[in-house]
């Protein structure tokens, strides 16, 4: 990642960013500071193809398995700065958002959950919207908005068909309503006794 951003520098089209490149080899940190803008002022002079193939790059080296956490903070930072200067990198935002809820980054985890959940048609979500409204719930506890988090809750009860999941109630801490769902889920069970013991269960391991 040093010698990128130093290349960066180095090829980049702003004399004032050029002439940073040669302190960036001297002085590592000035070249992390450094290779968003740089790497946009690159980017501005690719045409279409090589910046598709660059994109390819980024995309596997996201999805490396052995990414310092490091080198994936500094590309995720790249892709808030692009977005920022509009002109964001089209690299899916699933993808952005799992990264970044994968290096604890939940505030951008929260901001490319809500870039997914806002885009798509109301009831039509590419993604599962179980799934989204779940992650929405977690990130947010995670930022301990919880507010926010029972307000997605509420959004998904009165505006999206599907059945609400009753952990989470749990996750929540709105224990009587996680009871509730238990119970009605419970109920659904044609032996009384079973019913009973789900709920127990479920009641007891929250």
């Amino acid at each position: 990642m040093r010698h990128f951003s130093i290349q960066l520098l180095k090829e980049s089209p702003s004399p004032a960013l050029r002439t940073c490149a040669r302190l960036a080899q001297l002085q590592p940190f000035v070249g992390r500071e450094l290779f968003a803008a740089g790497f946009v002022s690159c980017w501005a002079q690719l045409n279409e193809s090589s910046q598709k193939q660059l994109v390819r790059n980024l995309e596997m080296a996201f999805s490396s398995p052995n990414i310092p956490p490091e080198i994936l903070a500094t590309l995720l930072n790249l892709a808030e700065f692009m977005e920022h200067d509009e002109k964001p990198l089209p690299i899916d935002i699933r993808l952005l958002g799992a990264l970044a809820e994968k290096c604890r980054a939940f505030a951008k985890a929260l901001h490319y959950k809500e870039m997914e959940f806002e885009g798509a048609p109301t009831n039509k979500m590419d993604a599962n919207p179980v799934a989204v409204v779940e992650a929405l719930i977690h990130i947010n506890n995670q930022l301990h908005q919880h507010e926010a988090a029972v307000g997605i809750l509420t959004y998904a009860q009165q505006h999206l068909d599907f059945q609400l999941k009753e952990s989470w109630y749990e996750k929540l801490q709105r224990w009587d309503d996680a009871l509730k769902a238990y119970t009605a889920k419970a109920s659904q069970v044609t032996s009384p006794h079973l019913v009973l013991d789900a709920t127990l269960d479920n009641t007891n391991s929250g």
